[in-house]
């Protein structure tokens, strides 16, 4: 079975027809806060769904399956999952991001920074000369987001990766635009991976959600221990939703890139069109990592 054949079975099949108690085909909404022990003292293996919840479970084990990693943390929306991955860093502490990551990203950081959680370094990744002046900060995690949203700014992932863990930093990467439909960070280097699922995992518009995937076991645990502290999981429904939405997710991003095409040729040629903002053309300066 072929790489790609496989991965496209895991978004339509994985947990498929896993229902013990009914034979339920599809997984079933687990909407129960609290599950019953089996008996005095001894837990089931749920208990409180803030913690763990079947269906929540389903989704994550899809999404870390999807992109090669360990353990996924399923939370309530993608922010909450960028504030997860970066819930190590500490007081002086610094984090190099992107100059022109997404808004809410930019938004998240700086007000962290501003109550001195952790120091922020906004640079221009394609930029060597620039990537080099902040790893030789010493930073403790390297956040890439590529493409960017919403310019479309690609940057090489591998190359990055590596120059962050040569300095001893935490590489995340923000894989919402992608998704591991076409591209897989843990597989260039990552140790953790976030995507908003709102968006193309869901795939539907009718479902806020985030997750965090961790390429170390250990790790996950330890973002899943937090995320029920902090009460940020997400809810079964989301899950099931999420989960319906993924089963199309290779079919929806093949239609979505020959539609993108289309219009970005268009607008190429379009005299009163100054800059096309995608890195299908060549004229884009993001074309060769594409």
């Amino acid at each position: 079975m072929s790489e790609g054949f496989a991965a496209r079975t895991v978004a339509a099949a994985n947990g498929v027809a896993q229902d013990a108690a009914f034979g339920a085909v599809i997984a079933p909404i687990h909407l129960s806060t609290t599950f019953k022990f089996p008996a005095f003292e001894q837990a089931g293996p749920y208990d409180y769904s803030r913690l763990g919840n079947p269906t929540r479970d389903a989704l994550a084990d899809t999404i870390a399956k999807l992109e090669g990693g360990a353990r996924a943390v399923m939370v309530a929306s993608g922010m909450a999952a960028l504030d997860l991955a970066l819930s190590s860093l500490r007081p002086g502490d610094l984090l190099v991001a992107p100059h022109d990551c997404y808004g809410g990203t930019h938004r998240l950081l700086s007000f962290r920074a501003a109550r001195g959680h952790y120091r922020v370094a906004f640079v221009d990744q394609t930029d060597p000369d620039a990537r080099a002046a902040a790893l030789a900060e010493g930073p403790k995690v390297v956040l890439i987001e590529t493409p960017s949203n919403p310019l479309m700014r690609v940057v090489d992932i591998r190359r990055i990766t590596a120059d962050a863990k040569a300095a001893g930093a935490l590489a995340v990467v923000d894989n919402t635009f992608l998704s591991p439909a076409l591209q897989q960070p843990i597989a260039l280097g990552a140790d953790l991976v976030v995507h908003s699922t709102t968006k193309f995992l869901n795939g539907h518009s009718d479902v806020i959600g985030g997750v965090v995937v961790a390429a170390d076991k250990a790790v996950g645990e330890e973002l899943a221990a937090w995320a029920n502290t902090i009460g940020v999981t997400g809810s079964p429904l989301d899950a099931y939703l999420t989960l319906r939405g993924l089963r199309t997710l290779f079919v929806r991003v093949e239609q979505q890139q020959r539609n993108a095409a289309v219009l970005a040729a268009f607008l190429e040629a379009h005299p009163a069109v100054a800059r096309v903002h995608y890195p299908g053309p060549a004229t884009d300066p993001g074309h060769a990592l594409a």
